[in-house]
């Protein structure tokens, strides 16, 4: 599969490796974050980048800041469980993901569309449109829809394999401060169906997302149909 890292923000990367670290237990409770100087160095960024990521870290959660002191990374709260879910990883890594481009343009906000992201009906918004094959054929197709943002260009590659919160950042230069997912039952749809190649009226699941930014307005949603019979939902918990 091809790498997506290319089209995420150097900040949001340097935040997630450094999440992985306190996840995996490399970086424990109470350990000292590198200090600017040392991840910009590290990570080949400049320091303002570096103050970008861990406030994002800090604002997750993850670490604490404490002026003349340093950044540390902070005890495991119990009281929340954080699900951490990628459409690119959901066959597991037994199975190898492709992804094809159906289709995307720029579109008028329906009533559906213009709930889901608190815009006025007729909003300019970004649809795409994907086909998710593993190695036995069709698993699931994959509509996503994020306010139109003139001038941003978005690569045909980075479109297909971008995982939709690195596309959101990339698009509206705003990262997710959470993300709400529903799992629901479903049945494949005609259109749904053909796309699949399955029979009209098989089980299917459902996967919603919804993305929204620091002050809580949504910046993206999307909705993935998935045959029941070709896909595993895998999330990780961290008591974080």
């Amino acid at each position: 599969m091809k790498s997506v890292s290319s089209f995420i923000p150097a900040y949001y990367r340097l935040a997630e490796d450094l999440k992985q670290k306190i996840e995996s237990g490399e970086l424990k409770p109470g350990d000292v974050i590198p200090s600017e100087s040392q991840l910009a160095k590290q990570y080949q960024v400049s320091r303002m980048t570096v103050r970008q990521g861990v406030a994002l870290l800090a604002k997750e959660g993850f670490i604490e800041s404490i002026q003349g002191k340093g950044s540390f990374v902070t005890v495991p709260r119990m009281d929340t469980l954080v699900l951490r879910f990628s459409e690119n990883n959901l066959l597991g890594e037994s199975k190898t993901l492709q992804v094809k481009l159906l289709d995307v343009g720029v579109i008028a906000a329906d009533r559906k569309i213009s709930a889901k992201l608190a815009v006025s009906p007729g909003t300019r918004i970004l649809k795409m449109k994907r086909l998710l094959l593993a190695d036995e054929g069709p698993v699931a197709v994959d509509s996503r829809f994020l306010p139109y943002v003139k001038g941003v260009p978005l690569l045909e590659r980075e479109m297909e394999y971008a995982a939709f919160p690195d596309l959101v950042a990339r698009n509206t230069n705003l990262v997710s401060a959470r993300n709400n997912f529903k799992v629901s039952a479903s049945i494949l749809l005609k259109e749904e169906a053909e796309l699949l190649e399955a029979k009209v009226g098989l089980p299917a699941l459902c996967v919603e997302q919804i993305i929204y930014a620091s002050n809580d307005q949504p910046i993206g949603w999307s909705k993935m149909i998935c045959r029941g019979d070709r896909f595993t939902l895998t999330a990780v918990s961290h008591p974080f």
